[in-house]
């Protein structure tokens, strides 16, 4: 191939495909004469989005990002943005479950559980005993983080701590996310050390002894919010573009009608979400970011009944609907809770949990102000977003007022909704056919790749992680063409 003849495209301009195209874009070391970006929305960023109001800034997806993660301090480091790095202050993480009428603070005196009723001596001596469970001679490979944590600590801590947990990352299914891939570092340390218990000992010891600093509770945002890391990705992606001679184009309010294979290229078929106008591309190489299950059949192939089966089992991912609610006012009676927020137990019908953003990133509220970003959905309310947007803010003060986070008299200067339909995908039994069904269509499709939140999971960093090592292939299969 001559110079400057490889076109590539990345579908989706969310975390995900923006560190693809950036790390595509750095490389003087291939023929790449064209980028081009396209996005059913109107601008980039996917969920990493907010919305600023009245001195108030909701963020849409995450509200922060562990700095404990590579993947995301490398992204960091390497946008040269550590100087703008938010962080809360360590006495604003203080942790919270929300019961039916209140929040209790998370605190490793399990006995003031048992005041509260969430657990009886029984259940505490269970959690000790921990210690003394022996490492297991077989793994089930398709036991859910319940089961796990049931068999190593009883049914009743994994109702109140895990559930809460697993309802804050992927809004429930704690009972059908399967343990190898959420957590699989915990299946390392069972077989390493047979209890957990002993695993923290030692790891504890070994951080004491070698002087490692202490990461892990370093929730990082940036003034600006999460899109600020959006803004700083496309701005790299149009200067190198720039510098190495690369044509970047980016087709917003575009939808992707299909994704076929057109002898040693790819075909993309996409049409304007404005005027119903369709066109075609061909290119080298595409990237696709984007979320089967709440597309259309773009990689049906009639003459390829592989192809179609493995898509249809992306079709099949499940996923969890989201309703963020934001509610902010002034605080007059001074008594907003502080810390970093609450999550809710299996009892909940409705509401996963609440952040405290105006004591986490109070560069995010107006001063003296209280301002409560509150998720619910997921397992708890499959079809939150149903409901108006009126009826959720009604829902979400409801919520509140019953846990004593605010009162009948509480005022607010920022009430707003963001809504996420089957966004947050789980890592179920289905997830081994899931990556199967990559990996062919991947095949059949030569040029063709994944860098979807489904595949390592919804997190940022997991999302970086997976767009570094796709990258990576995509360089790899330009050197073969």
């Amino acid at each position: 191939m001559s110079e400057k003849e490889i076109n590539i495209a990345v579908i989706g301009t969310g975390i995900s495909g923006l560190r693809s195209a950036y790390l595509l874009s750095k490389r003087t070391d291939k023929k790449i004469k064209s980028i081009t970006l396209f996005d059913q929305s109107e601008s980039i960023g996917g969920v990493l989005k907010n919305t600023k109001q009245n001195g108030y800034s909701l963020e849409h997806g995450a509200q922060g990002v562990l700095l404990s993660k590579d993947s995301f301090k490398n992204c960091v480091d390497e946008l040269k943005l550590n100087h703008k790095i938010l962080l809360p202050g360590k006495t604003k993480l203080k942790r919270f479950l929300i019961t039916p009428s209140e929040i209790i603070s998370i605190t490793p005196n399990l006995f003031k559980y048992k005041k509260k009723g969430l657990l009886r001596i029984r259940d505490i001596l269970r959690i000790f005993l921990e210690v003394f469970i022996k490492k297991p001679k077989t793994h089930n490979p398709n036991e859910s983080l319940y089961e796990f944590f049931s068999r190593r600590f009883g049914n009743k801590f994994a109702s109140t701590f895990l559930v809460p947990l697993s309802f804050g990352i992927w809004g429930g299914s704690s009972r059908k996310l399967l343990v190898r891939y959420t957590f699989p570092q915990l299946i390392k340390f069972e077989s390493g050390y047979g209890s957990l218990f002993k695993a923290s000992i030692f790891i504890l010891f070994k951080k004491l002894f070698t002087k490692t600093k202490k990461k892990g509770l370093e929730l990082a945002s940036f003034s600006e919010g999460l899109p600020y890391l959006i803004q700083n990705l496309y701005e790299e992606i149009k200067l190198n573009c720039a510098k190495n001679n690369i044509e970047l184009s980016f087709k917003s309010l575009t939808k992707i009608n299909e994704i076929s294979k057109q002898e040693n290229k790819i075909k993309l078929v996409y049409v304007s979400t404005i005027n119903n106008d369709s066109s075609y591309a061909i290119f080298d190489s595409v990237i696709y970011t984007g979320q089967p299950w709440r597309e259309n059949g773009i990689l049906t192939s009639p003459q390829c009944p592989v192809a179609c089966n493995a898509y249809q089992i992306l079709k099949n991912i499940e996923s969890h609907s989201i309703a963020v609610v934001g509610l902010g006012g002034k605080n007059i009676e001074n008594k907003a809770p502080q810390g970093f927020g609450a999550l809710a137990g299996e009892w909940s019908k409705d509401i996963l949990g609440v952040l405290f953003v105006h004591s986490i990133y109070p560069q995010h509220a107006p001063e003296k102000s209280f301002f409560y970003r509150v998720m619910l959905g997921g397992d708890r309310h499959p079809n939150i977003n149903l409901l108006t947007n009126e009826q959720l803010i009604e829902l979400t003060k409801q919520r509140l007022k019953e846990i004593n986070i605010i009162t009948d008299k509480t005022e607010f200067d920022f009430t707003d909704v963001i809504k996420w339909d089957n966004y947050i995908p789980l890592s179920t039994e289905l997830q081994d056919k899931v990556l199967q069904s990559i990996w062919q269509l991947e095949a059949l499709i030569p040029g063709l790749f994944f860098a979807g939140n489904y595949i390592k999971g919804p997190a940022v960093p997991d999302c970086i992680l997976q767009a570094n090592e796709t990258s990576e292939k995509v360089m790899k299969y330009l050197d073969k063409i």
